[in-house]
């Protein structure tokens, strides 16, 4: 699957362009509309508080996220055609599958998960989701979601997995009826058929769903569950276009796909007026949401709290975000007259001012949970925390207060006699031989991920320290330590391992950081780090190998495919260049020549009757080949033949 990449805004002359036929086209959409709404209408609501709803990032300025763990997942119980790809885990809470759609082949589906407060603590049990879908500019790399609003802090202490699909600029969601160029979407497909198997066989996720949506999405939201309504219990619209079909309103929708992914309506639905078009209009089949709880949102184009104001008062600066959010209210309106008049109730957020932007979404996200944990039937245990660290947790909780944040829940028993506590941003351990100690960031993602103490690395025995001039950092553990910096990201390591590392000087030494964890080879093992490799045999013994010495032994594939065996000593340096020793030969170094092995026979046997590398051949300058039959092996200074010796 290909997807556009969302373009930046479009300069001002065509942002009042758009604003202006955006604007103009539905007006007659909004005429004679009653606007009085249900019982659970909230006409007139307030506007948010800037002091309350904390910062949100302009998504122009991507951070950088950098996986802290890359695993594969096998799933059963999927549709056919369909698997993940790799599971990157950002955080211990936020994780980014990749998944392999038959609806949309070629790349793989990205999909953020933000994981319920107590996925953790609670290890059996299943979380609704609530769907968070993205706007018309739709990144290919993350959701506008995580970018633009603070949604990973808002719902870390609610017990309810967060989905959000990345990419579809320009989709609305749907299936297209053709591709547009190399743009295929089957959006609708996608997530209905195959996304559910994924986020319930790999993800403890249950059959309570909430989708939610901005913009496009908002639009999208509401079809998705029109469409499906078993398989949704809230649907929520935040400034969506939920009249897609008066007059004026295709054209403007096609005007703002091709405006920000350069792609045609028609493509998507049909020619205007067709069957597809009258299908996806959220007023005309209103009906299917009964049983279903209906949130719907808009501002109305004026200047706002989160708005600079224009040369006209009440009109901000940005017109294309005016007529915009003044579309989404007057559609929405309409949407809310049809609900009315099939007897389905809308809970309705009519702002006095706002455009369309995101700190607007971003509160009425707030605004909607309330609703979506009463429809989820959730006990007031889930859906905020009341805790407090108590006991030897309390005073490293409090010393790491700044790293840790707030806690999320009380503590909870571990392996062994154990207890751990859950913070935003990290987790305090204790058991009885260890008392308590802090872990945080990337590495307590990390180290969450692989198990906390029910891996290879037990309880941590200390809280980060800060190496190799603050490049670096590492936490201590009962029976390693997880190493992390910025490029390589964090790697465990077993206490052996550290141990032959020591032995050259840990990361100040010619092997720098681990790159990789440990992987099982021919009986035994090895560990990548930036300038070498550590290896234990099958009997236990841990030999370093660094340099350009590792590098031709890994790429001749360790100790079976190489022909070498295990390593039997560390790197011994001899006459200006250095050489390892492996069970069956050795592989030799020098400057000038370069890194090649010598098997043990009668080749190595004659080069060190004449004094190896120091003797009259020098070093060797190829690996040992057969030549018509005959092994030979080029020095620097002559040549050795099996035959003639």
């Amino acid at each position: 699957m290909k997807t556009p990449s969302a373009r930046k805004s479009p300069r001002a002359a065509r942002t009042r362009r758009l604003a202006a036929s955006v604007l103009a086209l539905p007006l007659s959409v909004a005429v004679a509309l009653p606007l009085a709404g249900t019982a659970v209408a909230q006409e007139n609501a307030p506007e948010p508080n800037p002091s309350v709803l904390g910062g949100y990032l302009d998504p122009q300025n991507v951070p950088e996220r950098v996986p802290q763990a890359v695993q594969q997942q096998a799933l059963s119980g999927l549709p056919s055609g369909v698997s993940v790809e790799k599971v990157e885990w950002l955080t211990d809470r936020w994780v980014n599958l990749y998944i392999n759609s038959a609806a949309m082949p070629g790349q793989p589906v990205k999909v953020q998960i933000l994981l319920a407060r107590d996925w953790y603590s609670q290890p059996n049990k299943t979380f609704p989701a609530v769907w968070a879908l993205d706007g018309m500019r739709a990144r290919d790399d993350e959701s506008g979601w995580t970018l633009s609003t603070n949604i990973a802090q808002f719902y870390a202490d609610k017990n309810v997995n967060v989905i959000m699909p990345v990419g579809g600029a320009g989709s609305f969601y749907t299936d297209w009826d053709q591709p547009d160029g190399e743009v295929n979407y089957k959006w609708e497909s996608f997530l209905i058929n195959e996304l559910p198997a994924v986020l319930r066989e790999g993800w403890r996720t249950s059959e309570q769903r909430a989708i939610t949506g901005l913009s496009m999405s908002g639009t999208a939201a509401v079809n998705l569950a029109e469409h499906h309504p078993e398989m949704f219990q809230f649907v929520g619209s935040f400034s969506g276009y939920l009249d897609t079909t008066s007059f004026g309103m295709p054209m403007a929708i096609d005007y703002a796909i091709h405006e920000t992914s350069g792609l045609s309506a028609v493509n998507m639905w049909g020619p205007y007026g067709s069957a597809r078009w009258n299908e996806n209009d959220p007023k005309q089949h209103v009906e299917k949401l009964k049983g279903i709880t209906v949130y719907a949102s808009s501002g109305n184009g004026n200047a706002g709290a989160y708005d600079t104001q224009g040369p006209i008062p009440g009109y901000p600066e940005n017109p294309a975000a005016w007529g915009l959010e003044a579309m989404a209210m007057l559609t929405t309106r309409t949407f809310v007259a049809a609900a009315d008049a099939a007897g389905v109730d809308v809970i309705q957020q009519f702002r006095p001012s706002g455009t369309h932007d995101w700190p607007y979404w971003q509160y009425e996200m707030t605004q909607a949970w309330p609703y979506i944990a009463k429809t989820f039937g959730l006990e007031a245990g889930d859906t905020s925390t009341s805790c407090a660290p108590v006991g030897a947790i309390a005073p490293v909780a409090n010393t790491y207060s700044t790293e840790l944040g707030t806690c999320l829940s009380n503590e909870y028993d571990a392996k062994d006699g154990g207890k751990v506590q859950d913070f935003r941003n990290g987790r305090v351990w204790w058991n009885p031989a260890t008392g308590a100690h802090a872990t945080w960031g990337r590495i307590s993602a990390r180290y969450s991920e692989m198990g906390g103490p029910d891996s290879f690395l037990g309880y941590p025995t200390s809280e980060e320290y800060t190496i190799a001039d603050g490049r670096g950092r590492f936490v201590t553990f009962e029976h390693g330590a997880i190493y992390w910096t910025p490029e390589t990201g964090a790697v465990a390591v077993k206490q052996d391992i550290i141990d032959a590392w020591g032995r050259n000087n840990w990361e100040r030494g010619p092997l720098g950081f681990p790159t990789e964890a440990e992987t099982g080879i021919d009986g035994g093992a090895w560990q990548k780090f930036e300038n070498g490799v550590i290896v234990r045999d099958p009997d236990g013994q841990v030999r370093y190998v660094e340099g350009v010495i590792a590098q031709k032994y890994i790429a001749d594939g360790g100790p079976s495919k190489s022909g070498l065996g295990f390593p039997n000593t560390d790197e011994i340096k001899i006459n200006g260049g250095a050489f390892s020793e492996f069970d069956n030969g050795n592989i030799y170094w020098s400057a000038a020549t370069g890194a090649h092995k010598l098997s043990r026979g009668k080749i190595f046997e004659e080069w060190g009757r004449q004094g190896y590398e120091q003797g009259r051949l020098g070093f060797p300058v190829s690996d040992e080949v057969v030549d018509n039959g005959v092994k030979k092996v080029t020095f620097q200074h002559g040549e050795l033949r099996e035959d003639q010796i």
